[in-house]
């Protein structure tokens, strides 16, 4: 059987060395990264580390992601480290048919109609945050705001608002931005496991009206979820919850702090700030690794892919060749920031409504900002998405 290279070089499929875990240009401009491999072709070979193919643009993504009679999340979805690195986050690392009785089990709790009682609790705490803003004088956006509201509210309504939230969320980046080995990524698995853990067992002495309580009572196939698997469910929820939604409002502020005349537009036109979300996630997608490995012999882009064969999937890059320019009122918004196909992302409601209250209420309240003058920023990539790691704000 001939190797991806072998295969790529006999059938004149472009090479293009894309190393996300040793290119610099990643911490100062990974846009630039994404838009230069969009410009390689729809797919090509990246021989960076233990090689892979990348589909990178909308059509050749979608065609991976939704067919999974070809393109399994097994045994991993990351497959462009050096050393392998398996997760154990499911339904995420799962295929059909066992990943749809468990995505079924958790799609109820995640509805607008579930979130929608929530969102007073979102309102009163991005007002918290701001008014600790405002008695600061000065913000430090990444850390004072697009950190501690997802956090705050996703640990409280999954019933950890009692624990060292910081703490918590310190966890969740070090799951989302590290490059560990195995070892060291089954340390941190297992520090989340023991907060998870904890808590189920706390909820059914005493359930409450929370998600835990909730996610404790999911059944498959008529029997309760045994218990690792739970908690390896709510492991994912405790990622994901806190980090993906701060790493993209830190980004979607970043543009508006420095394009004043978006800035102005939203705070002219409130209404506009969910087509503003959706925008503004697609230009600046954070998305990371969604990689699949090959179950079986078939074609791409006409390209011959056999069982094994690793392709990452480079969403941010694809979203940005929809449309070079930012235009907030966006009325059909074709994007892949929140995946595609099965394994699209179960909370992108609750994103979605985090960060549109969050904008609004700020945009009210704080209408005149600015990036300090001098700020420099550094990006970091990791182990599922990529983050604007400061953004200083001044007032005016």
């Amino acid at each position: 059987m001939s190797t991806m290279l072998e295969r790529a070089q006999s059938e004149g499929l472009p090479i293009h060395t894309l190393n996300l875990e040793a290119d610099e240009r990643l911490g100062i401009d990974p846009f630039g990264v994404w838009d230069e491999a969009t410009e390689v072709g729809p797919l090509f070979y990246s021989p960076a580390n233990r090689g892979f193919l990348v589909a990178a643009d909308y059509d050749t993504i979608k065609t991976v992601l939704r067919d999974n009679a070809s393109w399994s999340s097994l045994p991993t979805t990351i497959v462009y480290t050096k050393e392998e690195v398996r997760l154990s986050v499911p339904p995420i690392n799962m295929d059909p048919p066992i990943h749809t009785k468990y995505r079924r089990a958790l799609i109820p709790f995640f509805s607008p109609q579930e979130l929608t009682p929530l969102e007073p609790r979102i309102h009163a705490l991005t007002n918290q945050l701001i008014d600790d803003i405002i008695a600061k004088g000065e913000c430090q956006f990444t850390a004072d705001f697009a950190s501690l509201l997802p956090a705050r509210f996703f640990l409280g309504w999954l019933g950890l608002d009692d624990g060292d939230t910081d703490h918590m969320f310190h966890l969740a980046e070090r799951a989302t931005f590290e490059f560990p080995t195995q070892e060291e990524r089954d340390k941190i698995e297992n520090e989340i496991d023991a907060i998870v853990g904890d808590l189920f067992a706390r909820r059914r002495k005493n359930p409450k009206d929370d998600l835990a309580s909730k996610m404790i009572t999911m059944q498959v196939d008529g029997a309760p979820i045994d218990e690792k698997m739970l908690v390896d469910m709510g492991k994912l929820c405790f990622i994901a919850g806190q980090e993906t939604t701060s790493t993209q409002l830190g980004y979607i502020m970043w543009h508006l702090a420095r394009t004043p005349e978006d800035r102005e537009f939203l705070v002219r036109n409130p209404e506009q700030t969910n087509a503003a979300v959706e925008e503004l996630t697609r230009y600046y997608n954070t998305g990371g690794p969604a990689g699949r490995i090959a179950k079986k012999a078939t074609t791409l882009n006409g390209f011959p892919i056999e069982p094994g064969d690793r392709i990452f999937i480079a969403r941010c890059g694809a979203d940005r060749l929809f449309s070079p320019t930012v235009q907030l009122d966006r009325e059909v918004n074709r994007h892949t920031a929140f995946g595609l196909g099965i394994h699209r992302c179960l909370g992108s409601h609750v994103a979605r409504i985090e960060m549109e209250i969050g904008l609004r209420v700020w945009h009210e309240r704080l209408p005149n900002y600015r990036i300090k003058e001098g700020f420099v920023p550094r990006h970091r990539y990791g182990a599922f998405m990529q983050q604007l790691t400061s953004l200083p704000l001044e007032f005016f």
